[in-house]
Parts: structure tokens; C-alpha cells; sequence
């Protein structure tokens, strides 16, 4: 292996820090807020996806596109992205609405594995990238939390 060749990776690495740290920039946060079924096909189920980006940093910054993954419990449910350029205030969060899809075999043998779990909790995990203004690079985000499906209205007797 060259000089060159060995040397390139660790002088990768720190430009890529050095940027980032020069833009002065903490990376936006990424949320799941909600997660609803808009409409069912024969082959595919359309969800809206909707994320919450945070900004930690004192000024404006905008996400240039997103792309991202939502898994339950270690399951891709659905992909999506956002190509969109959206701004975010100084301190604050916004709320961006997406579409997602599913295809229905997958979206059912989900359901069918989470019968057999009702009533307990459930793990998701959102994890993307996004592409911010003045950085070269995307920035990566893995966010996991849980949550518990409703329960069905118990039969009359």
C-alpha cells in the first residue's frame, strides 16, 4: 500500500471534521412525531410520516433533504425522504410532513407479528441523513424510542 493511499483516510477524516467544526454547526435533531396510514392499495399501504427537526444552534439552518428509515422492533416498516428545503428557526423546531409506503405483504406480516405481542410495548428506531447548507458532508441521525399500539374496544357481552 502507497504513502499516499494510507495517508488519505485519517486526511479524509479530518476535513471532514475541520468543516464541520469551522461552520460553527451542531447537527439538527430528528424526531418521529406521528406516524398515520393515509390509504390502502392492493399492493403497497401510503403512510404520512411526520418528523420533528430540531435546531440547537443560534441561527438559521436549513435541511437541504432528508432520507431516513423507520424500523419496529428491528423491522423496516417504511423509507422516505424529503428533498425540500426547509428552515429552521434559531432554537426551535419544525414539523415536516412526508409520504412514506409499505408494500402490503410486508405491512402484513408486520401486523401478524405484532398480534402475538398485543398490549406490549413496541421499539422503533428512526435513521437517516440529512443534507444541511454549508456543510459538505450529510449529517447522520438515529433517534429510538417506544410506543404502544391502542387496544381494540373489548366486545360487548
Amino acid at each position: 500500500m502507497s504513502m499516499l493511499a494510507r495517508l488519505s483516510l485519517p486526511v479524509l477524516l479530518l476535513l471532514t471534521t475541520a468543516c464541520q467544526s469551522f461552520s460553527g454547526l451542531e447537527a439538527p435533531e430528528v424526531s418521529l412525531s406521528s406516524l398515520r396510514l393515509e390509504s390502502v392499495g392492493v399492493f403497497e399501504h401510503r403512510w404520512q410520516a411526520v418528523l420533528r427537526a430540531r435546531n440547537p444552534n443560534d441561527r438559521a439552518v436549513t435541511i437541504k433533504a432528508l432520507d431516513y428509515e423507520i424500523l419496529v422492533n428491528g423491522e423496516r416498516l417504511a423509507r422516505g425522504n424529503n428533498n425540500e428545503a426547509i428552515t429552521l428557526p434559531a432554537l426551535d423546531d419544525v414539523l415536516i410532513t412526508t409520504s412514506v409506503s409499505t408494500s402490503l405483504l410486508g405491512t402484513l406480516q408486520q401486523l401478524q407479528r405484532l398480534q402475538q405481542n398485543a398490549g406490549e410495548p413496541l421499539n422503533y428506531q428512526l435513521k437517516g441523513s440529512a443534507r444541511v447548507a454549508g456543510l459538505a458532508f450529510p449529517i447522520h441521525f438515529d433517534r429510538e424510542g417506544e410506543f404502544t399500539l391502542p387496544m381494540g374496544t373489548p366486545p360487548a357481552q
